[in-house]
């Protein structure tokens, strides 16, 4: 078990004494001083959230958006969530390099690392705001200026903020005679590709708006929209904002047998009930990519695949539909047995061709909504390599019908094992409206967000206290501020 730290220690632990850094003699193959190698920064942080991000997703973000569920142990599907204290952390440790390196790449002018730290920085941020609600933004990072206890800031501020952050590092990648960036694990360096990110994340976290801020949001979309030159988007699949884990530990993917996670350990999630009703009732291929054949099914000699209930209590939970060997899991040899076939998604093109669909089908932009809506489709079938059937498009509940109920569908298949995206997409609009809390679950509403990591209370505690009061009560149950 991660042992989870005060957030202002967290913060607090800047990498500020380059002397730490220096390597006690002068070969020159080795780096002396980290001011020369910001590299080793931008590396760190990448993968530190990134893993995190893929962790979370799987043991936590799937059975929060209801695309899996558990048989044994299944507390947290009862929404039993803690407080997620490794997980803040983790994000909060990334921030914090991403902050040395922005701070590092600006004394030496080195514009390429200051535009991607700022868009690392607002896609862990805004994880962190949009699970915990107002958080630590503006005072993040302050250790020298001998503040340890930052203030939480309002979510509204800090998603304004975020949006210009994402401009500004639009427009530094858009300058002449930018430095090439090393150590760069997501995009190996290509800084039209992290351009197209931080445009793409931008019109996400716009759309976030939709129904508290929808001035906004239709304004900064349409902006992007309308300008693609100036604000280049991802265009295709070969954009795509997704790491490829090597084929060994310590960089295999974290959820697989070559990153010694244990195999019970992975055959304790199901896909869910939920998620195998709605692509049963779609005739969605992707359903076969997705999971495996029941055990019982396969010895029977008519394989079929049979999802796990949301929700249940530990005991009736092992014994549902029969047990373990009646109850499908996600494919074994994809997402287990191979170290780096399953990828780190950050954020996928269809994703955004979903954003546009939503902002034309709202009237934001001057475009055609089904066109958007069906590359989206797609795309996301390309991408997980299952063959879309031709009548796919035209057949019952898929055949764009200017619903954003039907956009939803085909956005949420989208979002499936990717960090919490799912999850707070279905609090933004209500869709799939099919989610709903389990039959032994300890609320009867959905929740919306973590509580804050229990040392913040204890050591942060008039911040924590303010935020607290400030949101409704630190409970699972309180909205976030652009929540539905």
């Amino acid at each position: 078990m991660k042992k989870i730290f005060l957030i202002a220690t967290v913060l607090a632990m800047t990498l500020g004494s380059c002397d730490k850094f220096d390597v006690s003699n002068e070969n020159p193959d080795v780096a002396l001083n980290i001011n020369q190698n910001p590299e080793l920064l931008l590396t760190n942080l990448q993968r530190r959230s990134i893993r995190e991000a893929v962790g979370g997703s799987w043991s936590e973000g799937n059975l929060m958006g209801q695309y899996g569920a558990r048989i044994v142990f299944t507390s947290f599907d009862l929404f039993d969530w803690g407080d997620q204290g490794g997980a803040w952390n983790d994000y909060y440790y990334a921030i914090r390099d991403a902050k040395e390196l922005e701070e590092l790449a600006n004394e030496t002018d080195l514009k390429s690392y200051v535009a991607v730290s700022k868009i690392m920085q607002t896609w862990a941020y805004s994880i962190l705001t949009d699970m915990w609600g107002d958080i630590p933004y503006s005072e993040v990072n302050q250790a020298s200026e001998e503040n340890y206890t930052p203030m939480y800031d309002e979510q509204e501020a800090i998603y304004t903020d975020m949006l210009a952050e994402l401009a500004t590092a639009n427009t530094l990648l858009s300058g002449a005679n930018l430095t090439q960036i090393k150590g760069d694990l997501l995009f190996d360096g290509d800084l039209e590709m992290w351009r197209k990110f931080a445009n793409s994340l931008r019109m996400r976290l716009a759309l976030r708006l939709s129904e508290v801020s929808p001035s906004v949001a239709s304004e900064v979309i349409a902006e992007i929209y309308n300008n693609p030159g100036q604000f280049p988007i991802m265009e295709s699949n070969e954009d795509n904002a997704t790491l490829t884990f090597l084929a060994a530990n310590p960089d295999a993917h974290p959820v697989t047998e070559e990153s010694v996670y244990r195999v019970g350990s992975y055959n304790e999630y199901r896909i869910s009930e939920h998620f195998v009703t709605m692509l049963e009732g779609l005739k969605d291929p992707r359903l076969e990519f997705f999971a495996d054949p029941t055990t019982n099914s396969v010895e029977q000699g008519t394989p079929e695949i049979v999802g796990m209930l949301n929700g249940v209590v530990d005991g009736p939970a092992y014994t549902y539909q029969g047990g373990d060997a009646f109850l499908s899991k996600f494919n074994i040899d994809y997402f287990y047995f191979q170290p780096n076939t399953n990828q780190a998604r950050l954020m996928l093109y269809s994703e955004v061709q979903f954003i546009l669909a939503e902002a034309a089908q709202r009237g934001w932009i001057n475009a055609d909504a089904q066109t958007f809506y069906e590359k989206g489709v797609t795309a996301n079938f390309e991408y997980w390599g299952v063959d879309l059937p031709a009548d796919y498009l035209t057949s019952s509940g898929v055949a764009f019908d200017n619903s954003l109920e039907t956009i939803m569908t085909q956005k949420y298949i989208n979002l499936f094992y990717t960090d919490y995206q799912g999850f707070i997409e279905y609090k933004r609009t209500g869709f799939p409206a099919t989610i709903e809390p389990g039959p032994d679950a300890f609320y009867d509403v959905y929740p919306s967000r973590f509580e804050y990591p229990s040392n913040e209370e204890s050591l942060n505690n008039a911040n924590y206290t303010e935020a607290a009061n400030r949101i409704g009560g630190d409970q699972i149950t309180t909205k976030v501020w652009w929540e539905n």
